[in-house]
């Protein structure tokens, strides 16, 4: 018999017996579980019963994997490249040895940069434990093609098993990143030396909600494209600066501020950075508040500068490979 008959044969149920969906609901129905679990129960039966049919679906993949992970890779075709929304995704190469597997995977097309972003959308699924990561190594200018290089270690230090498959996603892509570094901010701190409304805010540093922060107001200097200055003034004695971010779960907008005095020496941040977190001023907009130990008499003597990073495009959709974890030549 040749492969694509035994496969077919492998696929003809296209449900579960009668006598599978006896057995796993008679022990649910002697417990008494609500009926949600008995559908859940269900659905798992038909998923294990027919696993290279789930795997052809991305939410019957997904449960599979939930169910068992060695089965949903199993059954998961080898698929080496994939596009979505004009941007390919593709295995370059693949690297086996010890505990250790490596895959080199690029992106061209779309918007892809040199500066492209996974934006932490990545995932790696095995079927052993294990710790991974996903670093940006090259970029082919001509090609237009950006490349990372994907580690995954097994947990517990074992070999990577022979004969298995890795199957990589990604769902984000950011791109249009820009970083500007060491920017004088033209604020002239001495108009800000009294004390400044109040919202507010959350504590990233202690947790704490309810923490006085600056409200936002008009711009008073845009030191890069999407990151503005909202607000400053004092707040129960520290000095606050505001930075309006944007919708950072889009952009991934951040900044750093800082204070410098005549002869260049640095006035760092005071206890803790602030985020926005109540309705006084409506949007997704973030704003982050820096705090800083200057009286107010000593503001002139003060020049404000900041490190900005911004990006523009914001790309989703789903690209996901599976290959063999084996050498490639």
């Amino acid at each position: 018999m040749n492969f694509s008959e035994t496969y077919r044969r492998m696929n003809e149920p296209v449900g579960p017996s009668p006598d599978l969906i006896r057995k796993t609901l008679a022990p649910a129905r002697r417990r008494r579980f609500p009926r949600r679990l008995i559908a859940i129960a269900v659905a798992a039966a038909v998923l294990l019963a027919t696993p290279a049919l789930a795997v052809r679906s991305e939410m019957g993949y997904y449960v599979l994997y939930q169910i068992s992970p060695a089965v949903a890779q199993l059954f998961q075709p080898v698929r080496m490249s994939c596009t979505n929304s004009g941007v390919t995704m593709e295995v370059a190469a693949v690297r086996v040895e010890g505990d250790t597997a490596q895959a080199y995977i690029t992106l061209s097309g779309g918007p892809v940069d040199a500066a492209t972003d996974l934006f932490d959308s990545y995932s790696f699924h095995l079927p052993f434990d294990q710790s991974s990561h996903c670093e940006r190594v090259a970029w082919d200018e001509a090609a237009g093609a950006v490349t990372f290089l994907c580690t995954v270690q097994t947990l517990d230090g074992s070999p990577i098993p022979a004969g298995g498959k890795m199957t990589f996603s990604v769902r984000q892509l950011l791109t249009g990143k820009q970083a500007l570094e060491g920017v004088a901010v033209d604020l002239d701190l001495a108009d800000y030396a009294g004390e400044a409304e109040t919202a507010q805010g959350y504590s990233s540093s202690s947790g704490a909600d309810g923490i006085p922060m600056l409200l936002p107001g008009e711009v008073l200097a845009e030191p890069a494209e999407g990151i503005a200055v909202t607000a400053a003034g004092y707040v129960d004695g520290s000095f606050h600066v505001q930075a309006r971010l944007g919708d950072i779960h889009r952009t991934d907008n951040h900044c750093r501020l800082w204070l410098e005095d005549a002869a260049g020496a640095e006035a760092g941040t005071g206890h803790g950075i602030y985020f926005r977190s109540d309705t006084a001023v409506p949007g997704d907009d973030v704003y982050e508040d820096f705090l800083f130990d200057v009286p107010p008499e000593d503001l002139a003597g003060y020049t404000l500068h900041g490190d900005f990073y911004t990006a523009t495009t914001l790309t989703e959709g789903l690209w996901q490979v599976t290959f063999p974890l084996e050498n490639t030549r």
